[in-house]
């Protein structure tokens, strides 16, 4: 008895604890805010929600137990398999919300672009653990060639916000690789002077969502309606809430996609400030323990490999809270773990267990 427990003591210290405490709140917000956003909706996306959040986790565990860099030697493979799925998207994808982005496979609904950006901090984590310090031209050429494809993949669904997120996860992972200051203020001089072009680039719908950034006001009942609802959502929950399932935004619909993309206004009109701090909080301890993991490794593909992750969920968590806040354009990135979405949820998840097979082989 005593030897069995041993065992399970010394199994359990080698996962990272601050993470799992992460993990758990993020679990118990997740599932208190998508049975009062989604049951407005219908009861049976709650049902799929806990079911990919089961799923996610069971995932998480077994990938945990395994060595990380196995799912880096099979960055490769998985990367291509991400890109014959976004191409199968461009011709067999279904139409949802006026854009192409998910793949029916065998009566279930897959999101593609989620794999690619897992398969690109993997693909990516061995690529450039073997560049020379700084990155050479071309080390830096191959990086955003490999980065780029799916990202234009990605842009011709459209999706903007997805595609924004393979940019932050190749950023974050260059920066740690070695780029030189010097490339690093060329390339902001050249991307800030190259900026207005990119008007020319963008949708329709995405021109009209960066001018309500500017001022929702010139379309209340358009495409200023959504995040105006969201700000009187937010707002009217002031410190401490209206309460669960009690506020009126979210409860009458004012506010769409309130289970998905804009699930934090509901937080903050049924929990107030405080209720939004303590979502803060819990992606604070995740990303701070993320930091932590990657900081102490000591292999190069383990430090790239977790910096990957990190810039993945900092600048989605980030970007997320930011546009339902009315601070950032609208782009359309679900609030991690929180937000509904199978796809999201199964690779979240496998980043997180890809973390703590990080700290257990380290340890």
């Amino acid at each position: 008895m005593i030897g069995a427990m041993e065992r399970i003591r010394s199994w359990f210290n080698r996962w990272d604890r601050g993470l799992l405490i992460a993990e758990a709140l993020l679990v118990l917000i997740s599932i208190l805010a998508m049975v009062s956003a989604a049951t407005t909706v219908s009861t049976r996306l709650v049902l799929r929600h806990a079911w990919w959040m089961v799923a996610g986790i069971i995932t998480h565990i077994a990938i945990a137990q395994t060595n990380y860099r196995r799912w880096v030697d099979a960055g490769l493979i998985l990367y291509a398999l991400a890109l014959i799925a976004l191409l199968l998207v461009e011709f067999t994808g279904s139409l949802r919300l006026g854009a192409t982005r998910w793949l029916s496979i065998f009566g279930f609904s897959f999101q593609p672009s989620e794999l690619a950006k897992l398969a690109t901090v993997l693909w990516l984590s061995r690529l450039l653990a073997g560049a020379q310090t700084p990155l050479s031209m071309r080390d830096l050429g191959i990086a955003a060639v490999m980065a780029g494809v799916p990202m234009a993949l990605i842009l011709d669904q459209p999706d903007l916000g997805t595609a924004s997120v393979i940019g932050a996860i190749m950023l974050g992972m260059l920066w740690v690789a070695g780029v030189s200051s010097g490339l690093v203020v060329i390339a902001s001089a050249v991307g800030l002077l190259l900026s207005p072009l990119g008007w020319f680039f963008l949708k329709e719908y995405q021109r009209t969502r960066m001018l309500i950034f500017i001022n929702p006001a010139i379309d209340p009942l358009g495409a200023g309606y959504t995040i105006i609802q969201s700000i009187i959502a937010i707002g009217s929950g002031r410190l401490t809430g209206r309460g669960w399932r009690a506020g009126t935004q979210s409860q009458l619909n004012f506010i769409p996609e309130h289970h998905s993309d804009f699930i934090f206004s509901v937080i903050g009109e049924e929990w107030g400030m405080l209720g939004c701090l303590l979502v803060v909080a819990a992606f604070g301890i995740l990303l701070w323990r993320m930091i932590h993991i990657a900081s102490a490794a000591v292999d190069p593909q383990a430090r790239l490999l977790a910096t990957g992750l990190f810039s993945w969920i900092a600048y989605q968590a980030i970007v997320n809270m930011g546009m339902v806040m009315g601070l950032l354009p609208v782009v359309g990135v679900p609030l991690p773990f929180i937000s509904y979405g199978g796809s999201s949820m199964l690779m979240l998840w496998i980043a997180l267990g890809l973390l703590q097979s990080i700290c257990r082989e380290q340890k």
